[in-house]
């Protein structure tokens, strides 16, 4: 997936000072006079940054008016491209959002963009096996390291992909000095989100290896995450957040190794949640359940299983992060393969 990204450039002397913060600076002369403060659906501000040297997509709520983007030549939406965030209306939570092997920072679209429409910021690193795509549409170069086999997760350890670890670290870090989005950021509620290679990643970084642990992170969503390394190993027991899998009957190598008294939402401890979707496969989580539908919006009108990881996913962190009940937690879901949860 080749985008067309155009990476503005900061003035020298910016350069100078904030070399370990942001590839691009805010828009500062387009914000709307006084904060519009919605009840549920934010304009939604994105850009392009750098966190050491860790390129991410952000997306957070905005004060700047909305324009068509395109993302690249098949997904495009209506968003504020470097916008200025969004102050006066409090404080709001952040998400880590991890992508699969050889994914990248935006591979999931209709999902980060409606967290940061939800009331959400949303940071989605690069991390060092993106090679499918990049946040910035360059071709990557980067060779990841030889890593232990996806089959073999019996050889597999807390150094298996440390790197994503690092990337987490450095974008988490990042985001929480970057000028004047952080003074935006609800510190005490931060959440992290991946999907496969990424749900691994999110595993790993709330306790599913002790040494990765960031007490930072206080809820997670493991979109058809790998996960039976911490299953072989019995480690998911040292995760004490609240978590939510999710999976799909079409899913047929992940979503089993999450089910069963065996299975990852068997070993974690509650509060707890399984959602599991007809049909999809293991890229419904990724851009190519919006195939062949252009806008975010459409897709999310058209597919139901966008709709749907949609809907159960910022539930959950609503709930977690927010405060706010959800009653679609407790409750039985027709459109649903099957829905799991003990609070």
């Amino acid at each position: 997936m080749k985008l067309y990204i155009r990476v503005l450039l900061i003035l020298p002397i910016l350069v100078a000072l904030f070399a370990c913060t942001n590839s691009q600076s805010l828009a500062t002369g387009s914000a709307t006079k006084g904060a519009v403060c919605p009840s549920n659906s934010y304009r939604v501000g994105y850009r392009i940054a750098q966190y050491r040297d860790v390129k991410a997509a952000v997306w957070y709520p905005s004060a700047t008016a909305e324009h068509s983007f395109a993302y690249s030549p098949d997904i495009s939406s209506s968003l504020a491209k470097d916008g200025q965030p969004l102050e006066g209306c409090g404080k709001f939570p952040l998400i880590i959002f991890s992508h699969g092997l050889t994914g990248c920072g935006i591979q999931s679209i209709f999902f980060t963009e409606t967290l940061a429409r939800n009331g959400y910021i949303v940071v989605a690193p690069d991390h060092k096996d993106a090679l499918q795509c990049s946040v910035d549409g360059t071709h990557p170069t980067v060779v990841p390291a030889t890593e232990p086999a996806i089959m073999d997760p019996n050889s597999w350890n807390d150094a298996s992909y440390q790197s994503r670890r690092d990337d987490i670290e450095k974008v988490l870090n990042g985001v929480l000095q970057d000028s004047p989005l952080n003074t935006i950021i609800d510190t005490n509620h931060i959440g992290i989100a991946g999907h496969s290679m990424g749900g691994y990643t999110a595993l790993a970084m709330v306790g599913g290896w002790p040494s990765w642990k960031d007490t930072r992170f206080k809820a997670a969503l493991l979109l058809s995450p790998y996960s039976l390394p911490f299953s072989i190993y019995n480690t998911l027991m040292y995760i004490n957040v609240p978590l939510m899998y999710q999976g799909a009957q079409g899913d047929t190598y992940i979503t089993p190794s999450l089910e069963g008294k065996a299975g990852a939402y068997a070993q974690s401890n509650p509060p707890k949640y399984f959602v599991k979707l007809f049909n999809g496969d293991h890229l419904t989580w990724t851009n190519a359940v919006c195939a062949n539908i252009s806008m975010i919006s459409n897709c999310l009108l058209t597919k139901p299983e966008a709709k749907l990881i949609d809907e159960y996913g910022i539930a959950f962190f609503d709930n977690y992060l927010k405060g706010k009940p959800q009653a679609l937690l407790t409750t039985e879901n027709n459109d649903l393969s099957s829905f799991q949860y003990q609070p």
